[in-house]
C-alpha cells in the first residue's frame, strides 16, 4: 500500500520516484502520463494487488465448500456443482508462473546483493520482506489446488 500511494518504504526515493511516474531506465526523460489518470508505479501496484486478491479468494474456493458449490449469490448458478475446471484452471496457471519465476530469484537475488546500489529501486530489506512471501504463494496455492483436485475428482 505505500508503494501504490508514492511513498517509498524500502525503495531509494529518488529511483522509486521515476518509476513510480513511468520514467525508469530504458524509458528517457520524457513525462508517462500513467494511465486511468494514475501514475505508471501505481496502476501497476494496484493491478498486482487485485490479482494478488483474486488469487486469494481462489485459494479460500480451493479450500472452501464454496468452491465445490456455487453460493447463493452467485445469480444463476445458486446451489449448483462448480466444475472442477472452472478453479484448477487459474490455480494451475497462476501456480506455473510463480514457481516458474521462483525458480529464478535466488540467481537474481544474489545478483541484486552482489551489485546493489543506491540507483536501484528497491533495497535489499524490501526484497528480503517480499521474496519469502512469494515463495510461500509458490508453495501453498499448488498445495490447494492438488487438495482441490483430490478432493473433487471422480472415483474410477
Amino acid at each position: 500500500m505505500p508503494w501504490i500511494l508514492g511513498i517509498p518504504l524500502f525503495a531509494h526515493a529518488d529511483p522509486f520516484d521515476e518509476w513510480y511516474h513511468g520514467r525508469g531506465p530504458g524509458v528517457g526523460d520524457h513525462p508517462v502520463d500513467g494511465f486511468l489518470g494514475l501514475p505508471a508505479g501505481a496502476f501497476y501496484l494496484g493491478l498486482l494487488c487485485v490479482l494478488a486478491g483474486l488469487g486469494g479468494v481462489l485459494a479460500l474456493g480451493l479450500i472452501s465448500d464454496w468452491g465445490l458449490t456455487f453460493p447463493r449469490w452467485v445469480p444463476l448458478l445458486r446451489g449448483r456443482r462448480v466444475p472442477p475446471w472452472v478453479p484448477l484452471t487459474p490455480t494451475v496457471l497462476g501456480s506455473a508462473l510463480m514457481i516458474g519465476y521462483s525458480v529464478t530469484l535466488p540467481w537474481q537475488f544474489a545478483t541484486d546483493l552482489a551489485q546493489s546500489s543506491a540507483d536501484d529501486i528497491f533495497t535489499p530489506m524490501g526484497v528480503l520482506i517480499g521474496l519469502p512471501l512469494l515463495l510461500a504463494w509458490a508453495v501453498a496455492l499448488p498445495l490447494a489446488g492438488w487438495s482441490y483436485y483430490r478432493r473433487t475428482r471422480v472415483a474410477r
